[in-house]
């Protein structure tokens, strides 16, 4: 019972992220334009760039991260009651590993967002 929810909490986990990677990158050619033009007016320097560039994506993937993980397994495990005797053992690691998948999700999506948003350095 315990590896069926553990499989499929990663497996939902994984999807949860990629379509949320997806969906941002899938936007980034739009954005492209702004950031084309924030470079050519000089108004903004590449680190804050960088720095908007983490906050937004950031609160992008925060918000489902709260809501759609953490919050719902926690009330989801209450139904499991009745088929283990402590759903919520060691819960901590379980929470622990889920942040740090999410993390890497994260990261890789800044990167390519990065990649594919801000104007090249070459001149």
């Amino acid at each position: 019972m315990e590896f069926v929810g553990y499989f499929l909490g990663i497996a939902f986990l994984a999807m949860l992220a990629s379509c949320l990677m997806f969906k941002i990158l899938s936007g980034a050619t739009q954005d492209q334009i702004r950031y084309q033009m924030l470079a050519k007016i000089g108004g903004a320097r590449q680190k804050l760039l960088k720095q908007s560039i983490n906050r937004e994506i950031l609160v992008l993937f925060t918000l489902p991260a709260i809501l759609g993980g953490v919050v719902d397994v926690l009330f989801g495990l209450q139904l499991f009651k009745v088929v283990m005797t402590d759903p919520y053992y060691q819960i901590g690691w379980i929470i622990l590993i889920f942040v740090l998948i999410y993390l890497v999700y994260y990261l890789l999506t800044v990167w390519l967002y990065r990649l594919l948003v801000l104007p090249s350095k070459k001149k």
